[in-house]
């Protein structure tokens, strides 16, 4: 199941396009201090007569300030959308910005088609290229609209085709421009797959339904190799922590496998790991009522490691990866996990469930387990798991911890370059004394109040000694509560940059 939105992006040089011919529902053009010596652009204004650049002298001031032609004489567009555009300075958040508006611009206005000329301005230390595939990624993962579980209010996305426009390349950089645009594509049809499994309610997305959507994915990527297991087949492996998450609930666990192998045979594979909980009560350690509706994006781990996959497959990447969905269903009920239960996890290691709320942990600590199996090369686990983290980077940043440094370094530089930011906080020795109790190998929560997204990764640490390690902690970028409750797709760009780039040696 992945979730393509759009139909088609091309990549155009407007040597051989002429914008005053262009039958574009709208044509949006990012002025920049070249963009008035552009031909293209000449030709275009001359068409409108002057009105084009009138327009421009008139209405934009300020960086990212737009306004919006309808209909002008001379030119075939429906609509000119004329946005000034940003310096080399200005932060790349700013420039994802500027074409999330965009996207859901042409969703308001209800155009099919869309054409960008994006000027030849890009942030310092970024190219042509980097532009071209941060637009289709960006146009693709905005003009989502989650209509699933709608009937009479549904609205589908209308924008069906991109053209994003050049200017003056040679033939070898066409073919790579277009290929920057397939990535992107790719990556944004990714972040959809993600946000879509995210946004989906609880009782349309139970373990069992996202083994089916996983089961599924054979039919658009037949390279896929897809394991599942049920409850039996996670007794059998001892997985005794993971199990216990979902005890209280009707709903019974599974884990999906996905393996891709695109690279060399030989080349040990990149493992991802990600926390599936569809819906967090907390257990017998119950939530408060107000924004548990929320819980249903405890999943967005897992949902990660659809979006990943499915990427790589749609481009045939020449990486080898295997992904990991740790899904459970966190409930209270008479057959509930207790606070003061003991349970042994695959690794043997036991552990005194103190908060049946610090369920994410028990799933993925069996699972790092199960992946050591692969011998790989590195582990990555993402998982909502703190509010901790919202607390220290807010909004803006996943969280990085991790027993290796060139790896969390790989990750930062990954966040930077795709726009999809992570920050990496210390994991010292002491932080591991939060894991001590009296009466189990370790405990799944300690220190009381402090550090609380470090001592989760400290818990996690105990369960990752074998292998090159990241933990990224995604609760505060997965979803957001304001302005509107929604999925994110996140961290989908940063691992896909990450495992596409090839940075990981």
């Amino acid at each position: 199941m992945a979730y393509k939105v759009l139909s088609n992006i091309l990549v155009k040089d407007t040597t051989s396009t002429s914008l005053v011919t262009l039958n574009s529902a709208m044509l949006v053009v990012m002025v920049n201090k070249d963009t008035k010596n552009n031909a293209a652009f000449k030709e275009l204004d001359k068409a409108s007569k002057g009105y084009i650049s009138k327009s421009i002298s008139s209405h934009l001031k300020d960086d990212g300030s737009s306004v919006l032609l309808p209909q002008v004489v001379g030119t075939k567009a429906e609509s000119i959308l004329l946005v000034k555009g940003l310096k080399k300075d200005t932060p790349i958040h700013k420039w994802l910005s500027a074409y999330q508006t965009i996207a859901k611009s042409a969703n308001k206005l209800k155009a099919k088609d869309l054409s960008i000329m994006c000027g030849n301005v890009y942030p310092a230390g970024k190219d042509e290229n980097w532009l071209i595939e941060m637009v289709a990624k960006t146009i693709e993962s905005n003009v989502y609209i989650f209509s699933a579980t709608k009937n009479k209010t549904a609205k589908q996305p209308s924008l069906k085709n991109l053209v994003i426009l050049t200017t003056g390349l040679s033939r070898a950089n066409l073919s790579k421009a277009k290929q920057a645009a397939k990535k992107g594509f790719a990556i944004g049809e990714g972040v959809n797959t993600a946000k879509h499994l995210g946004d989906l309610p609880a009782n349309h997305c139970t373990p069992r339904i996202i083994e089916k959507k996983v089961k599924a994915m054979k039919k658009d990527f037949p390279k896929l190799k897809i394991k599942s297991f049920n409850e039996n087949d996670l007794e059998k492996m001892k997985m005794g922590s993971f199990l216990s998450v979902g005890r209280g609930s009707d709903e019974p666990s599974r884990m999906m496998v996905i393996e891709y192998n695109g690279g060399n045979p030989s080349d040990k594979p990149v493992a991802l790991v990600g926390k599936g909980i569809t819906f967090d009560t907390g257990g017998v350690s119950l939530k408060p009522p107000q924004g548990m509706d929320e819980m249903k994006w405890d999943m967005c781990g897992a949902a990660t490691v659809f979006g990943v996959m499915s990427t790589l497959a749609r481009l045939d990447a020449k990486v080898n990866v295997v992904g990991v969905m740790a899904c459970a269903e966190n409930m209270c009920s008479a057959k509930a996990t207790k606070p003061g239960d003991v349970v042994t996890s695959m690794s043997g290691q036991t552990i005194e469930i103190l908060n049946t709320d610090a369920e994410g942990r028990l799933v993925l600590c069996d699972a790092l387990t199960f992946v050591g199996k692969y011998k790989p090369s590195y582990v990555i686990d993402m998982a909502t798991l703190t509010g901790a983290v919202v607390v220290a980077l807010g909004r803006h940043a996943s969280g990085v911890m991790g027993n290796d440094q060139y790896l969390a370094d790989m990750i930062v530089d990954a966040g930077e370059e795709s726009g999809d930011r992570a920050w990496e906080l210390p994991l010292w020795d002491e932080h591991q004394s939060c894991t001590k109790t009296d009466y189990a190998d370790l405990a799944n929560i300690g220190g009381g109040r402090e550090a609380g997204t470090i001592h989760a990764a400290a818990f996690l640490s105990k369960f990752t000694n074998d292998y090159k390690w990241a933990h990224l902690d995604i609760a505060a970028t997965a979803s957001y509560s304001s302005p509107v409750k929604a999925g994110t797709g996140r961290p989908v760009p940063l691992l896909s940059e990450l495992l596409l780039s090839k940075r990981l040696k």
